[in-house]
Protein backbone atom coordinates (compact mmCIF):
# COMPACT_ATOMS: atom_id res chain seq x y z
CA UNK A 1 0.00 0.00 0.00
CA UNK A 2 1.33 3.46 -0.90
CA UNK A 3 0.06 7.01 -0.45
CA UNK A 4 -0.82 7.38 -4.13
CA UNK A 5 -3.24 4.45 -3.89
CA UNK A 6 -4.87 6.05 -0.88
CA UNK A 7 -5.10 9.43 -2.62
CA UNK A 8 -6.64 7.83 -5.72
CA UNK A 9 -9.16 5.97 -3.56
CA UNK A 10 -10.13 9.20 -1.79
CA UNK A 11 -10.48 11.01 -5.12
CA UNK A 12 -12.93 8.38 -6.37
CA UNK A 13 -14.94 8.70 -3.16
CA UNK A 14 -14.97 12.52 -3.40
CA UNK A 15 -15.94 12.74 -7.09
CA UNK A 16 -18.18 9.67 -7.24
CA UNK A 17 -16.57 8.07 -10.29
CA UNK A 18 -13.25 6.84 -11.67
CA UNK A 19 -13.45 9.13 -14.71
CA UNK A 20 -14.08 12.27 -12.66
CA UNK A 21 -11.28 11.30 -10.26
CA UNK A 22 -8.95 11.00 -13.24
CA UNK A 23 -9.94 14.50 -14.39
CA UNK A 24 -9.36 15.94 -10.92
CA UNK A 25 -5.94 14.31 -10.58
CA UNK A 26 -4.91 15.04 -14.18
CA UNK A 27 -4.30 11.39 -15.00
CA UNK A 28 -6.11 8.61 -16.88
CA UNK A 29 -9.06 6.53 -15.76
CA UNK A 30 -6.99 3.41 -16.41
CA UNK A 31 -4.32 4.63 -13.99
CA UNK A 32 -6.91 5.32 -11.29
CA UNK A 33 -8.47 1.87 -11.75
CA UNK A 34 -5.07 0.15 -11.72
CA UNK A 35 -4.06 1.70 -8.38
CA UNK A 36 -7.44 1.10 -6.72
CA UNK A 37 -7.56 -2.54 -7.88
CA UNK A 38 -4.01 -3.06 -6.58
CA UNK A 39 -5.11 -1.61 -3.25
CA UNK A 40 -8.15 -3.91 -3.13
CA UNK A 41 -5.99 -6.96 -3.90
CA UNK A 42 -3.57 -6.05 -1.12
CA UNK A 43 -6.38 -5.54 1.39
CA UNK A 44 -8.19 -8.69 0.28
CA UNK A 45 -11.63 -7.17 -0.30
CA UNK A 46 -13.50 -4.85 -2.66
CA UNK A 47 -13.70 -1.20 -1.68
CA UNK A 48 -16.32 -0.26 -4.28
CA UNK A 49 -19.55 -1.88 -5.44
CA UNK A 50 -19.32 -1.66 -9.23
CA UNK A 51 -22.48 -3.67 -9.99
CA UNK A 52 -24.64 -0.60 -10.55
CA UNK A 53 -24.39 2.35 -12.88
CA UNK A 54 -23.19 4.61 -10.05
CA UNK A 55 -20.41 3.14 -7.94
CA UNK A 56 -20.69 3.12 -4.16
CA UNK A 57 -18.56 2.05 -1.23
CA UNK A 58 -18.90 -1.45 0.16
CA UNK A 59 -19.17 -1.88 3.92
CA UNK A 60 -15.47 -2.67 3.97
CA UNK A 61 -14.87 0.45 1.89
CA UNK A 62 -16.78 2.58 4.41
CA UNK A 63 -14.59 1.23 7.20
CA UNK A 64 -11.42 1.78 5.19
CA UNK A 65 -12.47 5.34 4.30
CA UNK A 66 -11.99 6.76 7.80
CA UNK A 67 -8.53 5.19 8.02
CA UNK A 68 -7.61 6.43 4.53
CA UNK A 69 -8.55 9.99 5.47
CA UNK A 70 -6.50 9.73 8.63
CA UNK A 71 -3.49 8.31 6.77
CA UNK A 72 -3.70 11.05 4.13
CA UNK A 73 -3.93 13.78 6.77
CA UNK A 74 -0.98 12.31 8.69
CA UNK A 75 1.06 12.13 5.49
CA UNK A 76 0.38 15.80 4.70
CA UNK A 77 1.19 16.80 8.28
CA UNK A 78 4.49 14.94 8.01
CA UNK A 79 5.38 16.75 4.78
CA UNK A 80 4.51 20.09 6.35
CA UNK A 81 6.68 19.38 9.40
CA UNK A 82 9.62 18.24 7.28
CA UNK A 83 9.43 21.03 4.70
CA UNK A 84 11.48 23.37 6.91
CA UNK A 85 14.48 21.05 6.52
CA UNK A 86 14.54 21.32 2.73
CA UNK A 87 17.32 23.38 1.25
CA UNK A 88 14.70 25.06 -0.96
CA UNK A 89 11.35 25.18 0.92
CA UNK A 90 8.36 24.86 -1.39
CA UNK A 91 4.58 25.15 -1.49
CA UNK A 92 1.94 25.03 -4.22
CA UNK A 93 -0.98 27.24 -5.26
CA UNK A 94 -3.89 26.51 -7.58
CA UNK A 95 -5.99 29.33 -9.03
CA UNK A 96 -8.99 30.00 -11.23
CA UNK A 97 -7.84 31.69 -14.46
CA UNK A 98 -8.26 35.30 -13.28
CA UNK A 99 -4.91 36.04 -11.64
CA UNK A 100 -4.08 38.80 -14.12
CA UNK A 101 -7.53 40.43 -13.93
CA UNK A 102 -7.37 40.72 -10.13
CA UNK A 103 -3.74 41.77 -9.85
CA UNK A 104 -2.52 38.46 -8.40
CA UNK A 105 0.41 38.38 -10.82
CA UNK A 106 1.70 41.62 -9.29
CA UNK A 107 1.50 40.20 -5.75
CA UNK A 108 3.28 37.02 -6.85
CA UNK A 109 6.09 39.03 -8.43
CA UNK A 110 6.46 41.09 -5.23
CA UNK A 111 6.57 37.91 -3.12
CA UNK A 112 9.32 36.40 -5.26
CA UNK A 113 11.40 39.54 -4.80
CA UNK A 114 10.80 39.60 -1.04
CA UNK A 115 11.46 35.87 -0.56
CA UNK A 116 13.83 34.71 -3.32
CA UNK A 117 14.74 31.46 -1.50
CA UNK A 118 11.15 30.23 -1.22
CA UNK A 119 10.15 28.15 -4.24
CA UNK A 120 6.53 27.56 -5.15
CA UNK A 121 4.35 26.53 -8.06
CA UNK A 122 1.27 28.36 -9.34
CA UNK A 123 -1.15 26.41 -11.56
CA UNK A 124 -4.35 27.66 -13.18
CA UNK A 125 -7.35 25.33 -13.41
CA UNK A 126 -11.08 25.71 -13.95
CA UNK A 127 -13.12 26.20 -10.78
CA UNK A 128 -14.77 22.76 -10.93
CA UNK A 129 -11.46 21.01 -10.21
CA UNK A 130 -9.94 23.34 -7.64
CA UNK A 131 -11.63 22.32 -4.39
CA UNK A 132 -11.14 18.62 -5.15
CA UNK A 133 -7.43 19.26 -5.77
CA UNK A 134 -7.20 21.21 -2.50
CA UNK A 135 -9.15 18.55 -0.60
CA UNK A 136 -6.89 15.82 -1.96
CA UNK A 137 -3.86 17.75 -0.71
CA UNK A 138 -2.42 18.29 -4.17
CA UNK A 139 -2.08 21.99 -3.38
CA UNK A 140 -1.53 24.04 -0.24
CA UNK A 141 -3.45 27.18 -1.21
CA UNK A 142 -6.09 28.19 -3.76
CA UNK A 143 -7.23 31.46 -5.32
CA UNK A 144 -10.96 30.91 -5.85
CA UNK A 145 -14.32 32.66 -5.53
CA UNK A 146 -16.03 32.31 -2.18
CA UNK A 147 -19.41 31.39 -3.69
CA UNK A 148 -20.62 28.27 -1.79
CA UNK A 149 -17.23 28.00 -0.01
CA UNK A 150 -17.78 26.23 3.33
CA UNK A 151 -16.29 28.32 6.14
CA UNK A 152 -16.23 25.28 8.43
CA UNK A 153 -13.90 23.42 6.06
CA UNK A 154 -11.76 26.27 4.70
CA UNK A 155 -9.98 29.30 6.06
CA UNK A 156 -9.63 32.14 3.61
CA UNK A 157 -8.28 35.62 3.08
CA UNK A 158 -10.42 38.00 1.01
CA UNK A 159 -8.50 39.33 -1.98
CA UNK A 160 -11.08 41.37 -3.91
CA UNK A 161 -14.78 42.07 -3.99
CA UNK A 162 -16.59 41.99 -7.31
CA UNK A 163 -20.14 41.95 -8.63
CA UNK A 164 -22.07 40.90 -11.71
CA UNK A 165 -23.15 43.38 -14.33
CA UNK A 166 -25.04 43.03 -17.60
CA UNK A 167 -23.20 43.18 -20.92
CA UNK A 168 -25.11 44.09 -24.09
CA UNK A 169 -24.24 45.17 -27.60
CA UNK A 170 -24.22 48.92 -28.22
CA UNK A 171 -27.14 48.22 -30.59
CA UNK A 172 -29.22 46.40 -27.97
CA UNK A 173 -32.46 48.09 -26.79
CA UNK A 174 -31.11 48.12 -23.21
CA UNK A 175 -27.85 49.84 -24.16
CA UNK A 176 -29.02 53.27 -23.01
CA UNK A 177 -30.18 52.17 -19.59
CA UNK A 178 -28.43 53.25 -16.38
CA UNK A 179 -29.43 50.02 -14.62
CA UNK A 180 -31.48 46.90 -15.29
CA UNK A 181 -33.17 44.26 -13.15
CA UNK A 182 -32.65 40.55 -13.67
CA UNK A 183 -36.35 40.01 -14.25
CA UNK A 184 -36.13 42.22 -17.36
CA UNK A 185 -33.67 39.72 -18.87
CA UNK A 186 -36.02 36.73 -18.73
CA UNK A 187 -36.63 36.68 -22.50
CA UNK A 188 -33.02 37.30 -23.52
CA UNK A 189 -30.53 34.79 -24.95
CA UNK A 190 -27.73 34.31 -22.44
CA UNK A 191 -24.08 34.00 -23.43
CA UNK A 192 -22.62 32.11 -20.47
CA UNK A 193 -19.44 30.79 -18.99
CA UNK A 194 -19.33 26.99 -19.12
CA UNK A 195 -20.87 24.74 -16.50
CA UNK A 196 -18.40 24.06 -13.71
CA UNK A 197 -17.37 27.69 -13.45
CA UNK A 198 -18.58 29.48 -10.34
CA UNK A 199 -19.79 32.45 -12.38
CA UNK A 200 -22.07 30.06 -14.33
CA UNK A 201 -23.56 28.74 -11.10
CA UNK A 202 -23.88 32.23 -9.65
CA UNK A 203 -25.65 33.48 -12.78
CA UNK A 204 -28.08 30.57 -12.97
CA UNK A 205 -28.92 30.80 -9.27
CA UNK A 206 -29.49 34.57 -9.53
CA UNK A 207 -31.83 34.14 -12.51
CA UNK A 208 -33.80 31.45 -10.70
CA UNK A 209 -34.19 33.71 -7.68
CA UNK A 210 -35.53 36.35 -10.07
CA UNK A 211 -38.17 33.85 -11.20
CA UNK A 212 -36.90 32.44 -14.48
CA UNK A 213 -34.55 29.88 -16.00
CA UNK A 214 -31.92 31.54 -18.21
CA UNK A 215 -32.17 30.60 -21.89
CA UNK A 216 -28.57 29.65 -22.62
CA UNK A 217 -27.67 30.30 -26.25
CA UNK A 218 -23.94 29.66 -25.96
CA UNK A 219 -21.44 28.69 -23.24
CA UNK A 220 -17.67 29.03 -23.28
CA UNK A 221 -14.62 29.19 -21.04
CA UNK A 222 -13.18 32.04 -23.08
CA UNK A 223 -14.02 35.62 -22.18
CA UNK A 224 -13.18 36.69 -25.74
CA UNK A 225 -15.77 34.32 -27.23
CA UNK A 226 -18.47 35.58 -24.88
CA UNK A 227 -17.67 39.22 -25.62
CA UNK A 228 -17.60 38.54 -29.36
CA UNK A 229 -21.11 37.10 -29.34
CA UNK A 230 -22.37 39.98 -27.22
CA UNK A 231 -20.90 42.44 -29.74
CA UNK A 232 -22.74 40.60 -32.54
CA UNK A 233 -26.00 41.07 -30.56
CA UNK A 234 -26.50 37.30 -30.35
CA UNK A 235 -27.38 37.63 -26.68
CA UNK A 236 -26.51 39.25 -23.37
CA UNK A 237 -24.04 38.16 -20.70
CA UNK A 238 -23.54 38.53 -16.98
CA UNK A 239 -19.90 39.06 -16.11
CA UNK A 240 -17.87 40.27 -13.16
CA UNK A 241 -17.17 44.01 -13.21
CA UNK A 242 -13.39 43.70 -12.79
CA UNK A 243 -13.15 41.11 -15.58
CA UNK A 244 -14.93 43.49 -17.95
CA UNK A 245 -12.73 46.42 -16.88
CA UNK A 246 -9.59 44.36 -17.52
CA UNK A 247 -10.61 43.39 -21.06
CA UNK A 248 -12.09 46.80 -21.96
CA UNK A 249 -14.28 45.41 -24.77
CA UNK A 250 -15.22 47.66 -27.68
CA UNK A 251 -18.86 47.99 -28.80
CA UNK A 252 -20.04 46.41 -25.54
CA UNK A 253 -22.10 48.34 -22.99
CA UNK A 254 -21.80 47.34 -19.32
CA UNK A 255 -24.94 48.08 -17.29
CA UNK A 256 -25.16 47.80 -13.47
CA UNK A 257 -27.69 45.35 -12.11
CA UNK A 258 -30.35 46.72 -9.79
CA UNK A 259 -29.75 43.63 -7.64
CA UNK A 260 -26.38 43.38 -5.91
CA UNK A 261 -24.87 39.99 -6.76
CA UNK A 262 -21.39 39.89 -5.29
CA UNK A 263 -18.54 37.41 -5.40
CA UNK A 264 -15.31 37.67 -3.43
CA UNK A 265 -12.03 36.34 -4.76
CA UNK A 266 -10.25 34.69 -1.84
CA UNK A 267 -7.06 32.84 -0.98
CA UNK A 268 -8.28 29.61 0.66
CA UNK A 269 -6.74 26.67 2.50
CA UNK A 270 -7.96 23.62 4.40
CA UNK A 271 -8.54 24.12 8.11
CA UNK A 272 -7.66 20.52 8.99
CA UNK A 273 -4.37 20.44 7.05
CA UNK A 274 -1.24 21.80 8.73
CA UNK A 275 0.36 24.46 6.56
CA UNK A 276 4.05 24.50 5.83
CA UNK A 277 6.07 27.49 7.01
CA UNK A 278 6.53 28.81 3.43
CA UNK A 279 2.75 28.68 2.84
CA UNK A 280 2.16 30.60 6.07
CA UNK A 281 4.75 33.16 5.01
CA UNK A 282 2.85 33.66 1.72
CA UNK A 283 -0.46 34.17 3.56
CA UNK A 284 1.13 36.71 5.91
CA UNK A 285 2.71 38.47 2.94
CA UNK A 286 -0.66 38.71 1.19
CA UNK A 287 -2.34 40.05 4.33
CA UNK A 288 0.23 42.85 4.62
CA UNK A 289 0.17 43.73 0.92
CA UNK A 290 -3.64 43.81 0.78
CA UNK A 291 -3.81 46.06 3.82
CA UNK A 292 -1.33 48.47 2.24
CA UNK A 293 -2.81 48.36 -1.30
CA UNK A 294 -4.86 51.54 -2.00
CA UNK A 295 -6.53 49.88 -5.00
CA UNK A 296 -8.20 47.26 -2.82
CA UNK A 297 -11.91 47.77 -2.23
CA UNK A 298 -13.26 45.15 0.12
CA UNK A 299 -15.86 47.20 1.99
Amino acid sequence: MDIKQIQYFLAVVTTGSFSKAADELYTTQASISKHVIALEKELGFALFDRSKRKISLTQAGETFLKHARSLSADYQAMLADLSKYKSSPTFSIIAIPVIAQYGITSYVAQFKIAHPKLNFSLDEREAASILAALNNHQYDLAFIRDYTLDSETYSFLKIARDQLQVLVSKNHPLAGRKSVSLAELADENFIMFDKGTLVHELTVDACRQAGFEPRIFYASLRVESILGLVVSNSGIALMMEKIVAYHQPHDVVAIPLQETIESNLVLAWLKNKPLSQPARIFIEFMEKRLTADPRREMG
